[in-house]
C-alpha cells in the first residue's frame, strides 16, 4: 500500500542528499509538493502568495508517486527539470495550474520516462513548460488540461512528446493554445498507441517550424485514433494540421482512424507519409493553404509512400480551399476514395467526398494522382457546376494527362451530384447562423465563437 512519506522520514533522507538534487527512495511514497516544500534540499519552498517555487531539479524514483496538490499554483526556475520515473497522479479535485517563475525563465518541465510510471493528468494547466512521456510499459491520460506557450527547452516534439514506444495513451477534452512547437508529437522511430479525442488545437507551433500541430508516428500492432478534433492554425508557411507518418518503414498491423475533425488554417489538412492503413472520414477541411509554393504542400489531404504498401480509406470529407483537394505524392499506394460497385465487398466505399474551390495558379484541383496505381474515387462531389464525366476531367490529373501516371476510375459521381458549385456556397455561407465544427448551422449559441469566412464557428 502507497503510504504518505511523513515529515521526520522525509527530512531524515535529505540531509544524505542536500549536496545534489534529492531523489526519492522508491519505497513506495506519495509526495505532494507541499511535502516536499517541507525538506531541505528539495528545491521546492512555499511562498509569501501560496505558491510552491521550483528552484532545483528533482527525482521522483520508481515505485513512488507525485501528486500535485489542489488549487496549487507550481512555479519553476528557468532550466529546472522535474523527473517522475514512477507515477504522476496530476488530478486535483478542481485545478491545478504549472508556469514558470518569472518572465524570461525558460524552465525544462516534466520528464515522466518510468518503464512502469503512469501519468493521469486533469484539471491542469501547465503554461510555458511541457511533457515529455515515455515508457514502454507506461501510458498516459490527459483529460480537460490546457497546454499552452511551452517554450520548446523540455523537447521540441511537443507540448506533450513521447519520446518511447508505448500503448493505451488518451488525451481529450484539453486545449492547446499557442505552443512555440507543435502540440503532440513523437519520434520517427517511437510509434505510439493513442486516442486524440475532442480537443482544441489553437495556433501551435507559433515558430513557424516544419511540423504539424498534431505529428505522430503509427506503425507496429498499435492502433491510433485522431477523432472529433479542432484543428485551428495561425496561418503559418510551414506548420500542417495532423500529420502521421511511419518514416521508418517499420511492420505494421496496427489501423490509423482520422475521423470527425476539423481543420481549418493550416499549411496543410492532413497527411500521411510511408507505409500506414488509415482511415480519413467525415472531416472538415477547409482553407488549409498557407503554403508558398504550391508544389511543397497546401493539400487538404496528401498520402506520400514510396513503399507502395498504404492502404488509405478516404469517405465522407468536406474540401475546401486548399491549394489542391487531395494529392498522391508518389509510390503506388491503395487509395480508395470511393469504389461502389458491389455493396458486398470487401472495399466497398459510398464516396461521398465534396471538394469545393480547391486550386492554384487559376487551375483547379480536386485530385492529382501523382502516384502509378489506379485509384478509385467514384461517388463524390466534385468541383464542377454539372457532374458530367467531361467537365470532372477537368479538375482531376492522372493518367489521361500524364500516361506515367495510374488512372482514376471516377464515374458515377455521387447520385444527387448535380448539384452546383455556385450552391454549395451559398449553402455554406447562410449568415446569421452558428455553426457546429462539423459545419452544420444551429441556432444555439454557446461560448468560445470563432469566425471563418464570416460563419460564427463554435468551438467549444
Amino acid at each position: 500500500m502507497k503510504k504518505f512519506y511523513s515529515f521526520l522520514l522525509m527530512a531524515a533522507v535529505a540531509v544524505g542528499a542536500m549536496a545534489d538534487d534529492f531523489v526519492s527512495d522508491g519505497t513506495g511514497n506519495v509526495y505532494t509538493f507541499n511535502a516536499l516544500s517541507q525538506i531541505e534540499g528539495t528545491g521546492v519552498t512555499l511562498q509569501d502568495d501560496g505558491s510552491y517555487l521550483v528552484s532545483a531539479n528533482f527525482t521522483i524514483s520508481e515505485g513512488d508517486v507525485l501528486q500535485m496538490d489542489n488549487n496549487a499554483i507550481i512555479k519553476m526556475a528557468s532550466g529546472v527539470q522535474i523527473t517522475v520515473n514512477g507515477n504522476a497522479d496530476f488530478a486535483p479535485a478542481d485545478t491545478a495550474v504549472v508556469t514558470r517563475d518569472a518572465e524570461g525563465s525558460n524552465p525544462k518541465g516534466f520528464w515522466m520516462l518510468g518503464e512502469n510510471g503512469n501519468a493521469n493528468l486533469k484539471n491542469v494547466t501547465f503554461e510555458y513548460v511541457g511533457v515529455v512521456f515515455g515508457g514502454a510499459n507506461s501510458s498516459l491520460h490527459a483529460d480537460n488540461c490546457t497546454f499552452t506557450l511551452h517554450n520548446g527547452k523540455s523537447s521540441s516534439t511537443g507540448a506533450i512528446a513521447f519520446n518511447a514506444s508505448c500503448d493505451n495513451n488518451i488525451i481529450e477534452n484539453c486545449y492547446f493554445i499557442e505552443n512555440t512547437v507543435n502540440a503532440i508529437g513523437c519520434g520517427a522511430t517511437n510509434p505510439v498507441g493513442i486516442i486524440i479525442r475532442n480537443n482544441l488545437f489553437w495556433h501551435n507551433t507559433t515558430s513557424n517550424r516544419n511540423k504539424p500541430q498534431v505529428n505522430m508516428t503509427c506503425a507496429g500492432d498499435y492502433d491510433m485514433h485522431i477523432i472529433g478534433n479542432q484543428v485551428i492554425g495561425g496561418q503559418f508557411n510551414l506548420s500542417g494540421g495532423i500529420g502521421v507518418s511511419n518514416m521508418m518503414g517499420m511492420g505494421h498491423t496496427g489501423k490509423l482512424y482520422i475521423e470527425d475533425n476539423y481543420v481549418t488554417e493550416n499549411r496543410y489538412g492532413i497527411t500521411t507519409i510511408g507505409s500506414i492503413d488509415a482511415f480519413i472520414k467525415n472531416n472538415k477541411i477547409i482553407d488549409n493553404c498557407y503554403e508558398n509554393t504550391p508544389a511543397n504542400g497546401g493539400s487538404c489531404i496528401s498520402v506520400y509512400d514510396s513503399s507502395s504498401e498504404s492502404n488509405i480509406y478516404i469517405e465522407g470529407n468536406w474540401m475546401e480551399g486548399g491549394l489542391w483537394g487531395i494529392t498522391i505524392v508518389t509510390g503506388a499506394p491503395n487509395v480508395n476514395l470511393g469504389k461502389i460497385e458491389n455493396r458486398d465487398a470487401e472495399d466497398y466505399n459510398p464516396g461521398n467526398n465534396t471538394f469545393v474551390n480547391n486550386g492554384n495558379g487559376g487551375v483547379l484541383y480536386d485530385l492529382y494522382n501523382n502516384g502509378t496505381n489506379t485509384v478509385w474515387a467514384q461517388g463524390n462531389t466534385w468541383n464542377v457546376e454539372e457532374q458530367t464525366e467531361e467537365n470532372i476531367e477537368e479538375v482531376i490529373y492522372h493518367q489521361v494527362d500524364d500516361p506515367s501516371k495510374g488512372l482514376v476510375i471516377f464515374m458515377p459521381p455521387h447520385q444527387d451530384g448535380n448539384t452546383a458549385v455556385e450552391e454549395i456556397n451559398a449553402a455554406q455561407n447562410n449568415d446569421g447562423l452558428y455553426y457546429n465544427l462539423m459545419g452544420v448551422p444551429t441556432e444555439a449559441p454557446a461560448n468560445g465563437i470563432y469566425i471563418h469566412n464570416g460563419k460564427k464557428i463554435l468551438v467549444k
